[in-house]
């Protein structure tokens, strides 16, 4: 069978990270680097086809000049048909976001993401293309926004996959068996990683849903003492390549043809992450016996205030915490309370135009 082929989509740090991981995965016959950019393009596509090739991976790397704000966009994409496409688009990405310093809730920043993610998938609709789309820009709820108010992406990558390994390998160590046998399901939202990777032990964390085996011996007890052990984490542009190597895990079990354990978060319309299992037909949710999917959805919707976030209706519309208003108001001199792909591009200029001054 014929290798499929991925577009990444937008140049930033992550979709570059993206890039190299992919090039060196031997998932891929062909990936084709997009930018409105050409030149930028061309030099990132070069850089990770040597890198590839001196490891012994020679996929067929090329570059595209590729405009989503574009009225070709569409007509070009449909040209490129790509089998995957990877994006993570933002006005301001999370590390530039941190080196503000502002005391802002995740969520006062999700127009930043929206706004984007949001012309873009009317962008990817207008092509009318059979692709698997992996939406990176905070998936676990924009994800379903987009899926609630219309055509959105297949799934995510990153939060919920990166603790995995972190329980794996505390288990392993008190065990004395390798981390590879460790087996996690886990339910969880964005803002969970952020506790359960920290040089500090929290006194509480999200709400999640965790079982882990041991070739069949339930060990969920030993794997929760990992969530809360202090593990130092160097959350600057070296995460984005934590976040990459989730993206080919994920990608590794969406372009199987047997379905395949993994972890995705923003699948469909379901806010958060969940264990799934995954294949070139679809996804599928793969919980233990004693969860239901009902249950697994109601404890990430739970989670939503750790992020700043009240609710997010059944419409899309995204509801703040009380917190999140409060701040923002203070920030902008203008109330938002609650935030939709019609009025992120509003609140995104806002924002925007608050960090200039």
């Amino acid at each position: 069978m014929t290798k499929p082929s991925l577009l990444i989509l937008s140049l930033g740090e992550l979709g570059t990270a993206m890039l190299e991981a992919a090039a060196r995965s031997g998932i891929f016959e062909t990936l084709i680097v997009a930018s409105r950019d050409k030149a930028k393009a061309l030099a990132r596509a070069n850089n990770a086809l040597i890198g590839a090739s001196l490891e012994g991976y020679f996929p067929d790397i090329h570059a595209e000049n590729l405009d989503f704000n574009a009225p070709d966009f569409p007509i070009k994409l449909r040209q490129i048909a790509p089998d995957y496409l990877f994006t993570a688009p933002s006005l301001l990405p999370w590390w530039k976001i941190d080196a503000l310093g502002i005391d802002l809730p995740f969520a006062g920043y999700t127009a930043l993401h929206l706004s984007m993610m949001a012309k873009l998938r009317d962008a990817i609709s207008q092509a009318n293309i059979d692709t698997v789309w992996i939406g990176a820009s905070y998936p676990d709820v924009i994800n379903a926004v987009l899926n609630r108010t219309g055509f959105g992406p297949t799934c995510g990558v990153g939060n919920v996959q990166e603790p995995i390994p972190k329980i794996q390998h505390h288990v392993a160590q008190n065990l004395g068996c390798h981390p590879r046998d460790v087996q996690v399901q886990l339910v969880a939202q964005h803002a969970f990683e952020y506790y359960v990777l920290n040089d500090s032990q929290p006194d509480a964390l999200p709400p999640y849903l965790l079982k882990t085996t041991v070739k069949g011996r339930d060990v969920s007890g030993l794997a929760r003492d990992a969530l809360t052990a202090p593990y130092p984490f160097p959350y600057d542009l070296h995460f984005n390549r934590v976040t990459a190597s989730a993206g080919v895990e994920a990608l590794r079990a969406l372009t199987a043809d047997q379905p395949t354990a993994t972890h995705l978060p923003g699948i469909g319309k379901r806010l958060g992450g969940y264990p799934v299992l995954a294949s070139r037909k679809g996804i599928s949710l793969n919980l233990p016996p004693e969860w239901t999917a009902a249950q697994a959805e109601a404890t990430n919707a739970a989670s939503l205030p750790w992020d700043g976030i009240a609710e997010v209706h059944r419409d899309g519309t995204i509801h703040y915490s009380d917190t999140t208003t409060r701040a923002l108001h203070g920030l902008l001199g203008q109330s938002f309370d609650t935030l939709t792909p019609d009025s992120a591009p509003k609140q995104a200029r806002a924002l925007l135009t608050a960090f200039d001054r």
